[in-house]
């Protein structure tokens, strides 16, 4: 009787911890898979900023998986990484505006007209979820936890134009200047193109700055042989270092690290934000 009595308290015991491990893992899953989409959705937005491809950017949302595509829709997009899901876990309650699949951020400024929220939940358990919001800023973040605003566009510092007062007609190289104290600014020369004599100039990138990504577009709003109009897109959540402007040495702008605070070049013109 007692050899039954232990028999039957270890298969109890046994089932209870494997119970208990399944779900310790089922909401491993669950969180892991909903911060991975969280990811995923803020690299789209990151890209489209940037403009990168000089496409938008965005993320299919299906039920055993999620697609990170560039271009206006996924279906006729030629870029496209697939992310699955575990097979505990699945994206359900999908409710996007317009009905979507699929959010799609503007290239620039990274908005969304397909704002709206979704889950990550484990198979056959609605108490294991993790819910994500999209508002129409394009911000992503798990439901509930929404990030404080980052302020004004004067804040974000991004989207200002420079009316030059000279021409980068013939001009051959732009650098960027980076600063990472206590170690040595970080000088990139890009090689600007198309060549001289020209009429357009666009220039999107990303460099790692004491490992940090800094994502920068600049381009040429206008081109005549007297005057450029450039504008700088630098946005403030993919920028924390602070950089320096120029074209052939002369220095247009000089952006701060806390990236609110800006100043105008020597060669910088008249700075306007559109």
């Amino acid at each position: 009787m007692e050899l039954v009595i232990v028999i039957g308290l270890m298969a109890m015991i046994g089932a209870l911890a494997f119970a208990s491990f399944a779900t310790s893992r089922r909401v491993r899953d669950v969180v892991t898979s909903g911060q991975n989409t969280l990811s995923v959705l803020r690299t789209a937005q990151t890209r489209a900023v940037a403009g990168q491809d000089n496409l938008p950017w965005g993320v299919r949302l299906e039920s055993g998986r999620f697609i990170l595509f560039s271009g206006a829709s996924f279906a006729s997009s030629s870029n496209t990484t697939i992310y699955t899901l575990p097979a505990s876990v699945q994206i359900t309650n999908i409710a996007l505006a317009g009905g979507a699949q699929e959010i799609v951020f503007h290239r620039l400024d990274g908005k969304t007209d397909q704002a709206g929220a979704f889950d990550v939940r484990a198979i056959g358990s609605a108490s294991q979820t993790f819910s994500v919001t999209i508002d129409p800023s394009g911000r992503a973040y798990q439901s509930g936890t929404a990030p404080a605003t980052s302020g004004t566009r004067v804040t974000d510092a991004r989207h200002r134009n420079f009316t030059l007062g000279w021409s980068i007609q013939n001009a051959t190289t732009m650098r960027l200047t980076f600063s990472d104290p206590p170690n040595p600014d970080f000088p990139y020369d890009i090689v600007m193109s198309p060549p001289a004599p020209r009429t357009t100039f666009d220039w999107s990138g990303t460099f790692t700055v004491g490992r940090q990504n800094q994502t920068l577009r600049i381009h040429a709003l206008s081109i005549t042989s007297t005057n450029t109009v450039l504008s700088v897109d630098r946005d403030c959540r993919y920028n924390n270092k602070k950089v320096v402007i120029a074209i052939d040495t002369k220095a247009i702008a000089m952006y701060e690290a806390d990236c609110a605070t800006m100043s105008v070049g020597a060669f910088g013109g008249v700075m306007n934000e559109p």
